[in-house]
């Protein structure tokens, strides 16, 4: 995800996630009182997680969810998979905040694909946000 997603050309440095770094990132979640849900799909013939989607809520059930990291391995691209596990999430997300009326979600302006799954899911922009890089001499 780190380096995957479109940036509009800012710069990250690749990171490695393994069984343990993902249970410390769910736990920083779940310790303060948020719920964290994972919609993932899976590559049947591969074992592989080619798709996931992230909701989260604090522990105010009735305030806004908020729907974090979706991605879509490069190589399963194409097929549908980012609006599969962001409808699926958002479906079953309802038995778990079914008094949360809104979801956000953030994207950056240059990931026309995603923001075209997010509009036909029927997601309305409301905010802009900007990032903004100094590179310093060493």
């Amino acid at each position: 995800m780190s380096t995957d997603a479109p940036s509009a050309a800012l710069e990250f440095a690749e990171e490695t996630w393994d069984a343990a770094r993902i249970a410390e990132h769910d736990g920083r979640y779940t310790s303060s009182g948020r719920t964290i849900q994972v919609t993932a799909a899976q590559h049947i013939e591969t074992g592989e997680l080619c798709a996931f989607n992230e909701l989260v809520i604090g522990k105010d059930r009735t305030e806004a969810s908020h729907q974090e990291d979706t991605l879509v391995l490069k190589e399963h691209r194409g097929h549908k998979l980012g609006t599969l596990v962001k409808c699926a999430g958002l479906l079953s997300w309802r038995d778990v905040a079914p008094a949360s009326a809104r979801v956000i979600t953030y994207n950056a302006e240059e990931n026309r694909p995603m923001l075209d799954i997010n509009e036909a899911i029927g997601f309305e922009p409301v905010a802009y946000e900007g990032a903004w890089k100094k590179v310093l001499d060493d």
